[in-house]
């Protein structure tokens, strides 16, 4: 073959004979090397950096319409990259109960280097409540602990959002 790279080229016989492989294993290992091939090619698709809260909240605006609450976390590369978003919790109508496990959960996971928290509130005003404050604080101390930093949290209403960075309280 010369290198790995050309078994791309082989036929079902030519895999099949060297090693040994029946029938419906030499489909799977062409499944897999087509499959590799299609990833290569199709690399990370679109790249979104996330820079400012406005940002965050253009990308997360399917959250403004919502009759319940949404708990996300964006998990970010070491370029404020998005690595996934990792919908974390659906609460009630004005309650979102959610633990730093379940967030960080996520993000140790997928190797994320820091993350945006985010939340809507359904009633269209994105006020904090303390709640929300306290919850910011425990992400924050655990992020800390973890060395994935929580840079935001950000909380979306009808027609704006606010930071709690912004407002000093992360």
């Amino acid at each position: 073959m010369g290198s790995i790279y050309n078994l791309k080229d082989l036929t079902a016989q030519e895999l099949a004979a060297p090693t040994g492989l029946e029938p419906f294993e030499v489909l799977r290992a062409q499944a897999l090397i087509e499959l590799g091939r299609r990833m290569v090619e199709a690399g990370k698709g679109e790249v979104r950096e996330f820079s400012d809260p406005d940002a965050v909240a253009e990308y997360l605006s399917d959250l403004r319409d919502q009759k319940r609450e949404f708990f996300v976390a964006l998990l970010l590369d070491a370029k404020n990259q998005l690595i996934r978003r990792a919908d974390v919790h659906i609460g009630t109508a004005n309650t979102s109960l959610v633990g730093a496990r379940e967030v960080f959960r996520e993000a140790v996971k997928d190797g994320a280097v820091g993350i945006i928290v985010a939340h809507n509130h359904p009633s269209g005003d994105p006020t904090p409540s303390p709640e929300d404050v306290a919850v910011t604080r425990q992400l924050r101390d655990a992020g800390k602990l973890l060395d994935i930093p929580l840079l935001d949290h950000v909380i979306i209403g009808e027609s704006r959002h606010v930071s709690l960075r912004r407002m000093g309280l992360l």
